[in-house]
């Protein structure tokens, strides 16, 4: 493990009841990397972000961001200290607008909180005033940079299941972390969206500075942005390196597809 990583796991080992779902887990993320995390199902992989992200507490091991140990921290507490992350299915208010959403999330940044903010805007504050336009301002820049403008007032419920993850996304973002997890962005959107997936990505992590550690199936999009790739197969690290030296790795091939193919074939 490198010393003084910007995110690392060191190991951890996670059972629900007599099953081992996660042992001995340990792997580092720099600053400013998109880092793939690979595998059949059943391997860990959401199991770990579920730890990762405050939902299971791991029997032992460490997960350290920028020095801090997150394992005692409870999850609110982690999206203060940087962590944001989607789910495989969007979780939003299905009755709000894309951007009134947006703005939810925005308020994370605010000072004091949320809570402040709203006593502060119903009292309507000269502060509170500029502070609701500076969330509006920061929530429509989401939006467009997402390509959601021309949904920013239509509510989560009349939008395809495409939409509602670039909307999530778009809330993790205005959350402002340091390191997202994104969980299968590419699952269940229509094929012109996941081409268009992996140079978002890239975009958001060269003008935003952000950090991803993402969870994906979609094996030409995880190898084409990724700049390494950890493959976990009955919840330990298999394998860790560039994407070529993964798809050149016969361990990982044999895991995740049986030995049936290659993973050069499935990227082709």
């Amino acid at each position: 493990m490198p010393e003084g990583a910007y995110f690392a796991i060191t190991g951890v080992s996670l059972r629900f009841g007599g099953l081992q779902v996660l042992d001995d887990v340990a792997f580092s993320v720099e600053r400013g990397e998109i880092v793939g995390l690979i595998g059949p199902n059943g391997a860990g992989k959401t199991t770990l972000f579920d730890v990762v992200s405050g939902f299971h507490k791991p029997r032992q091991g460490r997960i350290l961001l920028e020095g801090v140990d997150l394992v005692d921290e409870p999850a609110y507490r982690r999206a203060w200290l940087g962590l944001g992350r989607t789910f495989q299915t969007a979780r939003l208010f299905p009755n709000e607008t894309v951007v009134d959403i947006v703005k939810t999330a925005c308020h994370r940044r605010m000072a004091g909180g949320a809570v402040r903010g709203l006593l502060a805007g119903l009292l309507g504050t000269a502060g509170s005033v500029k502070a609701e336009r500076e969330v509006t301002e920061r929530a429509e820049t989401l939006v467009e940079r997402l390509g959601l403008a021309d949904y920013a007032n239509k509510v989560a419920s009349e939008l395809s299941y495409g939409t509602l993850r670039l909307t999530e996304l778009a809330t993790i973002l205005a959350m402002e972390p340091e390191l997202v997890l994104l969980d299968e962005p590419s699952s269940g959107i229509a094929q012109r969206e996941t081409e268009a997936l992996g140079p978002l990505l890239l975009e958001l992590r060269r003008d935003l500075g952000a950090t991803f550690l993402l969870i994906e199936h979609d094996m030409p999009l995880i190898m084409g942005i990724s700049d390494r790739i950890v493959a976990l197969a009955a919840g330990q690290v298999l394998a860790e390196g560039s994407p070529a030296e993964i798809q050149a790795n016969d361990d990982v091939v044999e895991a995740y597809l049986g030995g049936a193919f290659t993973l050069e074939e499935v990227v082709a």
